[in-house]
């Protein structure tokens, strides 16, 4: 039981849990654009907005919502629709550009389940080798990328007047940027500890930090010999 949960430890650090939420977070961001909830009528008691009565007291209507249902419960199609109606944006052109963002949003998504992975897998095989991985382009770009898409969507709450989702959106780019800065940083700690460890400093070394004596910096060949 000790060991699977240095494992865990060790496998799911920082970076790997903040890349594992943007790739889901994005994902389904994307994902839920596709599967549309309808708009149907709520029959239930609860429901009731309201009621029409005779002069007599009789209830002769109740007044019911239509509200959206569905596996995600928003039409984003009415939605968009909706919003561009303000603009003068046709219908076909709404369309065209709430899923051509959607499919945007799930290959950020899937970018940072690639990146995800990588971080997984043994670090030697991960950082021996020089590629977009090993040198961080591609985790730069996917948080630039993060970044970009809700720039645009920023603007257009914006040009639509939804205050609401506007807020949403800037409350999600805060968070976006402080997911970066937390991953540069957490980043750079580690790598300096492989460089540290490849130098043969170990725990025991004075210029070592305080926060890197928590982690073992000598090789399984050096654990070995002692």
């Amino acid at each position: 039981m000790k060991s699977l949960v240095y494992l865990f430890d060790h496998r799911l650090n920082l970076i790997t849990l903040i890349l594992l939420f943007f790739s889901i977070w994005w994902g389904l961001h994307g994902l839920d654009k596709f599967f549309n909830g309808k708009s149907e009528l709520n029959l239930d008691g609860w429901s009731t907005k309201g009621r029409v009565m005779d002069a007599d007291g009789n209830v002769k209507y109740k007044i019911k919502p239509y509200l959206p249902k569905g596996w995600f419960g928003i039409n984003y199609e009415t939605k968009i629709t909706n919003y561009f109606k303000t603009l003068h944006v046709p219908k076909n052109v709404a369309m065209a550009l709430l899923y051509t963002f959607a499919i945007f949003e799930v290959l950020i998504g899937i970018l940072f389940l690639a990146l995800f992975i990588w971080q997984l897998l043994p670090e030697d095989s991960r950082e021996n080798k020089k590629n977009m991985f090993s040198d961080r382009t591609l985790h730069r770009f996917a948080f630039k990328a993060s970044v970009f898409m809700l720039v645009i969507l920023s603007i257009m709450f914006q040009l639509f007047g939804d205050r609401a989702s506007l807020w949403e959106t800037g409350t999600y780019l805060a968070m976006t940027l402080i997911a970066y800065d937390l991953w540069y940083r957490t980043d750079r700690f580690f790598l300096d500890l492989r460089k540290k460890r490849l130098e043969g400093i170990d725990d025991e070394d004075d210029t070592n930090s305080s926060q890197a004596s928590a982690y073992n910096l000598k090789t399984e060949e050096e654990r070995n010999k002692d």
